[in-house]
């Protein structure tokens, strides 16, 4: 564990620990992380997602598929106000919020966050959107 004594060392130990018959839940709900957002963060949550959704439609599907389901919480909570949905300003504001969970979803998922050869590879492609951080 780092810095050992301290609760964060602790507590960040703990979920680098194999658990069986249970886990390490989080109290609260994190929406964002401590961790820059970089342009590999950015392209490692990017292919992280669009794997995720093969893997997903393949298993569920039994095929690989485009089809988004949109009747369902995820709409509405990427798209709060009815009428909103892919206008220029609320995909701005939600990508960013995307942005921000990033690093939790990866971390949670057990994805390493980034790399060199990606930060090197995406660093002209991938940026933080406006009011990101980087």
């Amino acid at each position: 564990m780092s810095a050992p004594g301290s609760r964060r060392g602790f507590l960040r130990g703990l979920t680098t620990l194999p658990l069986i018959g249970g886990g390490v839940v989080l109290t609260g709900e994190p929406t964002a992380s401590a961790t820059p957002i970089t342009p590999g963060l950015l392209a490692t949550y990017s292919a992280w997602l669009a794997y995720e959704r093969t893997l997903l439609h393949h298993a569920s599907l039994e095929s690989r598929s485009e089809f988004i389901p949109a009747m369902n919480p995820a709409l509405s909570f990427h798209f709060p106000r009815r009428g909103e949905l892919f206008a220029d300003d609320a995909c701005m504001v939600s990508g960013r919020r995307a942005q921000e969970r990033a690093a939790i979803v990866l971390a949670a998922a057990g994805c390493t966050l980034t790399s060199p050869d990606a930060e090197e590879q995406w660093r002209d492609i991938f940026r933080p959107a406006p009011g990101g951080t980087l």
